[in-house]
């Protein structure tokens, strides 16, 4: 049974508002969003499922879902969409605000996302070497995929020592600035 959180769903709605601009009030349940989902299969949740988890206020067990950790940004959902609602930019906001809480999600997710974030951060780009590298002996697999990565390295698809774009310092200011709003309290 789903219990209807008034205000914890008025003041997600606001932040929605303020930080995707887009209203999750506005979803009527069609499905589209679920049924053209390629991810779907993977997730805990289908979206249009979650959408109706924000509706009534359901923060934290959206944010620990896998539907959210596992969303690949296509953005089929907010393609088919009727109503025009950003699904694709609310779930990347909420892995944001995941990664800020420190929210405990599936599959070493939280892990890819904080690596590659902190990469970008880092770097002011992805750099992938590094970032793979980083993450496989962070989820403690360090010889995940070096088959690939072995020849993408040799044929020099791929650089072995990471060089900071131009403008590095400013990503990583924003990157900094970004988790501090993204913390939601209360």
């Amino acid at each position: 049974m789903i219990r209807y959180d008034s205000e914890g769903a008025a003041q997600l709605r606001d932040r929605m508002l303020s930080r995707v601009k887009a209203d999750v009030a506005a979803c009527y349940q069609c499905g589209n969003c679920s049924a053209g989902c390629p991810a779907a299969f993977t997730f805990d949740y289908a979206p249009n499922q979650i959408m109706r988890m924000l509706q009534v206020g359901m923060l934290d067990e959206v944010l620990a879902s896998s539907a959210v950790q596992l969303c690949v940004q296509c953005l089929t959902c907010t393609s088919r969409c009727p109503r025009n609602i950003d699904i694709a930019g609310i779930f990347e906001d909420l892995k944001t605000v995941a990664v800020a809480k420190d929210v405990r999600v599936p599959e070493d997710a939280a892990t890819f996302n904080r690596v590659f974030l902190e990469n970008v951060a880092k770097y002011g780009r992805l750099t992938e070497a590094m970032m793979l590298l980083r993450y496989n002996l962070m989820s403690k697999h360090p010889l995940n995929d070096a088959e690939l990565g072995i020849p993408m390295l040799t044929k020099g698809k791929v650089e072995v020592l990471p060089k900071k774009a131009a403008g590095a310092d400013e990503v990583g200011r924003i990157y900094r600035k970004s988790l501090e709003k993204a913390r939601w309290e209360g």
